[in-house]
This record gives C-alpha cells, sequence and structure tokens, in this order.
C-alpha cells in the first residue's frame, strides 16, 4: 500500500497500518519542528502574550499552561463526575430491580 509522507508528502510503501513518515530523517525533521513550536508557544506565554480561554473567552494567565481556564477545567471535571456518578446510579437501579 502506498501513502504520502506527512513531512515531505512523497509517497512511500508503508510497513505498518500507522506509519506516517517515509523515512527517519522526515520523522526527525517532525518532531523536531513540533519541539521548537512547543517552546516558543511556552516562551511566548511567559512573556505575556495575551491568550484567552478556549471555552469561555476569559483571559488567561501567563502561568495557565492549558487553553481553557481553572473554571472551565472544573466545570468540566465536575460535568464528568456527575455523568459517571449518573451511570453508576442506573446500573445500581438495574439490579436492584432484576
Amino acid at each position: 500500500m502506498i501513502k504520502a509522507c506527512i513531512q515531505c508528502g512523497n509517497d512511500f510503501e508503508y510497513k505498518t497500518h500507522n506509519q506516517k513518515y517515509c523515512s527517519k530523517d522526515c520523522c526527525r525533521l517532525s518532531t523536531n519542528k513540533k519541539i521548537m513550536e512547543k517552546y516558543y508557544a511556552k516562551k511566548a506565554r511567559l512573556a505575556g502574550e495575551v491568550r484567552m480561554c478556549s471555552t469561555c473567552g476569559n483571559q488567561l494567565s501567563r502561568y495557565n499552561p492549558d487553553v481553557t481556564c481553572q473554571d472551565c477545567h472544573n466545570a468540566k471535571k465536575k460535568n464528568k463526575a456527575n455523568i459517571a456518578r449518573d451511570e453508576i446510579l442506573n446500573v445500581i437501579s438495574k439490579t436492584s430491580k432484576n
């Protein structure tokens, strides 16, 4: 089977279903690129670049590495806990009826 390399765009015959790169060089270049993007994003964040919460739009602190504010993070976490609790209660109620 033939696939296009996500780094250079050349076609190559892949050996595993999840292979993305045609060579070790393309893999290394892509990895280094991702590392440098993270480095410069963190550097900009710590320098005071204005970032907004992806959920509510409030301004994020330079010390918050996430894309959401703490309030949105806590609300999402609480919602997950409520869903898990409801699923457990449903299972319990089904078993008690039987």
